[in-house]
């Protein structure tokens, strides 16, 4: 369950929230895009490091950069989205095993 969480609701729930809500709410009050980028991806590492403490939550700031420079140029949810479950699937089939 917590898998199909992963891969499903959450990068639908939390690109909704980071990309099209405050990455879009910041540009459209006139910050720059590399400001919303930097912005949104530390509340995005600091959502999760308060959800789950530790180095780990720490290193989504990295895709979340990725993530926030797609939304940036395309200011398209969907593909964000899908990023977003590619890198919860590489995390859950790669890494959270070594962890």
């Amino acid at each position: 369950m917590a898998a199909g969480l992963a891969l499903g609701a959450a990068p639908v729930l939390e690109e909704t929230v980071f990309r099209a809500g405050l990455q879009d709410a910041l540009l459209r009050r006139g910050a720059s895009g590399a400001v919303s980028v930097l912005l949104t991806a530390g509340a995005f590492a600091l959502a999760h490091a308060l959800w789950r403490p530790g180095p780990w939550a720490w290193a989504t700031a990295l895709p979340a950069l990725l993530l926030g420079g797609v939304y940036l140029r395309t200011r398209r949810l969907w593909p964000c989205i899908a990023l977003h479950a590619l890198f919860n699937a590489l995390w859950w089939g790669l890494l959270r095993p070594l962890v």
